[in-house]
């Protein structure tokens, strides 16, 4: 029920039209533009929809203990609400729309289903929950970037955003492997090497697959250093492999994008 809500939400984009809002100002010289419209405000219902869902779902768990937290558990579905409607609402009418709406669907309930097993470490389903959950987590991490890139944000815009989705994504990874732990830091760390990494690429004349899968796998080994070295395991086995596996990624998405 509630990713048919969200996937209503998605099909409203199709139907409503809001009265755009737009307001500028000058920042040190700097000219900013706001817009505010359909689209925005129902990606921004979507996504506090699904993270207040996921919210009341890992309440709901039978094993849960009253007053925990679940604050790492809204990350993942608001990212995903975000991502997808983002993604979905670039797709023109059609059948490649109707079956994008089809697979969001299916995405949305394996990112509910796997918050809800891997909310409790006693689940004997909690290690495969957590793997596929990092695969999504990924997934959707790449999907938000490419819709920041498709979309064609100034570097204002888009270099803050890469830093929250980034800096998000690495903190709820961290959160699951290490949940006893404050991550904040690490997980802004994370933000902050990849929005560097963005700033630098905005620039290039590259499609927007291509930046997208560069800074998913700048995500992806930034967020594994960081757990390596949390979990004082950062040794040169570690650095070669890491070294190893990005070259080897970073020289296939250059060949075939």
């Amino acid at each position: 029920m509630l990713s048919a809500l969200v996937l209503l939400s998605y099909t409203l984009l199709r139907i409503v039209e809001l009265p755009a809002l737009r307001a500028e100002f000058s920042v040190l010289g700097l000219l900013l533009r706001f817009e505010v419209n359909t689209r925005n405000v129902m990606l921004t219902l979507a996504a506090a929809l699904m993270a207040a869902g996921a919210d009341w779902l890992i309440r709901a768990h039978p094993w849960r203990e009253p007053g925990r937290t679940t604050r790492e558990h809204w990350v993942m579905p608001g990212l995903a609400a975000l991502g997808v409607g983002a993604i979905l609402a670039r797709l023109p009418m059609g059948p490649t729309w109707w079956a994008g709406l089809g697979l969001s669907a299916v995405l949305l309930i394996a990112i509910l289903a796997t918050e809800f097993i891997v909310s409790e470490a006693d689940d004997p389903r909690h290690d495969g929950a957590a793997i596929a959950l990092a695969t999504l987590a990924y997934l959707f991490l790449v999907g938000a970037l490419f819709a920041i890139r498709a979309t064609g944000q100034r570097a204002t815009f888009a270099v803050p955003l890469v830093f929250l989705a980034t800096a998000a994504v690495a903190w709820r990874l961290l959160k699951l492997e290490l949940p006893d732990r404050h991550l904040a830091l690490q997980a802004a760390l994370v933000g902050g090497v990849l929005a560097q990494i963005s700033w630098g690429l905005h620039y290039w004349p590259m499609t927007p697959l291509r930046y997208a899968l560069i800074l998913g796998l700048g995500g992806y080994l930034a967020t594994g250093i960081a757990r390596a070295h949390l979990r004082e395991e950062f040794g040169r086995g570690a650095r070669v492999e890491y070294s190893i596996v990005g070259a080897v990624a970073l020289a296939l998405i250059l060949v075939l994008t």
